[in-house]
């Protein structure tokens, strides 16, 4: 039987929203009791849904200022909240589920036995998910979670391109930039089922990168390297995706359709256009079409 802050903790992740739902079931207790101590599962059920200081949770919890501290940065070593520095003070923010706590617990490629319990947990939670997906969302989300990136040479010419979609913009112009292992991928091999595609590809940008690299979730690259990945990933057909809800692109993942957890969502979701947007339509020119299906390939 979990502890009643667990069943507190799913409503403080579910507040955060992402692109999984948090659900108070049986398999998600189990997941969060594996990733949160019960003492950081009370710091966490008392964050505010902005980033918050620690002094602003020492004078909410009633703690002394060095225990909080060093809670927080426990749970940021282990990719269960973020840490950015503002004019010298540090504000923490609690992850949601996705994105957010399921890649950073598999995007340093570990193999041991925590990876592996955590790779199961979350793949008996994800078929929950995907058996609920089916019968399509009870309530429809009012924006896609993510978005496919596109890279600009394989846009036809004529077509508009904004900054946002355009990768190497992102490159170009960010000062941190890091890659990461491919979380879906490396736990898909956590669990017996790998996947041939190249695994540490999955970039981030500005502070994002500077916490992954402070933290040990990936390795700075200069832009020539990051432009090198991202030609390595188009070669390998993978797909360019980011979060749809915010203003700028921290991160880019490049997925695989067998292992890519949000693909594979979209996949067996009853309402495909609810999980990610691409900012193109299809529009099919019936005088033009020959029938060949690249469209579809």
């Amino acid at each position: 039987m979990p502890q009643p802050v667990y069943e507190q903790l799913v409503d403080a992740l579910s507040a955060r929203g992402g692109a999984v739902p948090a659900l108070k079931c049986k398999e998600f207790l189990a997941l969060i009791e594996e990733l949160f101590t019960p003492e950081e599962a009370e710091m966490a059920v008392q964050m505010p849904l902005q980033a918050t200081s620690v002094e602003a949770l020492t004078a909410k919890t009633g703690g002394s200022t060095e225990k909080v501290e060093q809670l927080l940065e426990g749970m940021a070593d282990k990719g269960l909240v973020t840490c950015r520095e503002r004019n010298g003070v540090k504000y923490y923010s609690l992850l949601p589920l996705m994105a957010g706590i399921f890649e950073y617990q598999f995007m340093k490629g570990e193999v041991n036995d925590r990876t592996k319990r955590l790779a199961r947990l979350f793949e008996d939670y994800f078929n929950v998910i995907w058996g609920s997906a089916r019968q399509g969302p009870p309530t429809p989300a009012l924006l896609p979670g993510a978005r496919v990136v596109t890279v600009e040479r394989e846009i036809p010419a004529g077509t508009e391109i904004y900054p946002y979609d355009q990768v190497s913009y992102y490159i170009r112009n960010s000062e941190y930039i890091a890659v990461s292992t491919c979380y879906c991928r490396h736990h898909g091999e956590l669990l017996d089922n790998p996947c041939d595609k190249p695994k540490e590809v999955c970039l981030s940008f500005g502070p994002s990168a500077k916490f992954n690299i402070e933290r040990g979730f990936g390795r700075q690259l200069t832009k020539e390297e990051a432009l090198k990945i991202l030609d390595l990933s188009e070669r390998e057909g993978l797909v360019h995706c980011s979060s749809n809800t915010g203003k700028y692109v921290d991160f880019i993942c490049n997925c695989c359709l067998c292992h890519c957890v949000v693909l594979r969502s979209i996949k067996e979701s009853a309402m495909p256009r609810m999980v990610v947007a691409s900012g193109f339509i299809v529009a099919v020119d019936e005088e033009e079409c020959i029938g060949c299906g690249d469209c579809v390939d």
